[in-house]
């Protein structure tokens, strides 16, 4: 997962009031579409990749997700990247990201 919205609640109110309504008046469409508390279904490891300085989606969202999964027992890599922003604008860095990934996907596919 690149970056990934976890949970609406920490996103940009602007872009979810629009389509989840205000969460003070009501939070069911905010809890029931957080992956948090999906954690412990995952049957597959993952990989979660984030930029530190994404103001887009910020880190908190892979964090809180890393943390869930941890709590859940679930197996996943977690790669922060320290000054990226949502997207690496950096050739080398978006190379090296793929041959990661590859390799994330070679280690979980054969186990």
């Amino acid at each position: 997962a690149g970056a990934p919205v976890t949970d609406w609640a920490l996103y940009d109110t602007f872009y979810t009031e629009r389509y989840l309504g205000n969460p003070n008046q009501d939070s069911k469409p905010y809890d029931v579409s957080s992956l948090l508390h999906d954690a412990a279904r995952l049957e597959r490891p993952m990989l979660i990749i984030h930029g530190l300085a994404d103001d887009n989606v910020l880190a908190a969202h892979s964090l809180q997700f890393s943390t869930a999964l941890l709590h859940a027992g679930k197996p996943h890599e977690f790669l922060p990247l320290a000054g990226v922003t949502h997207m690496t604008p950096q050739e080398v860095v978006a190379e090296n990201l793929l041959l990661h990934q590859l390799q994330f996907l070679q280690r979980s596919l054969n186990a």
